[in-house]
């Protein structure tokens, strides 16, 4: 029997766009609902990485390419976030 595994993936993006209280909230759902499957995406990822035998190496190149693809996602949001934030 074996058990299932929990990755927990922090990102500093997460809470760099909480923590932007002047952006409206129809955005703020928006990004919200953008973040949830991007964690996934990069938690399994980071998962199946970690747990590919090492004669898997195109796979793990996969893996890995995934996981950049997601931190442009991010990069994206966080510069949504900002531009929709109200400047002073």
């Amino acid at each position: 029997m074996s058990a299932a595994a929990a990755v927990l993936v922090a990102s500093p993006v997460y809470s760099e766009i909480a923590s932007a209280p002047q952006a409206p909230s129809e955005v703020c759902d928006f990004i919200h609902e953008l973040r949830q499957p991007l964690s996934s995406i990069e938690a399994i990822a980071y998962y199946l990485e970690m747990t590919l035998p090492a004669e898997q190496s195109q796979a793990r190149q996969y893996m890995r390419r995934i996981q950049q693809l997601v931190e442009q996602a991010h990069a994206i949001v966080r510069e949504a976030a900002t531009e929709a934030t109200p400047r002073a």
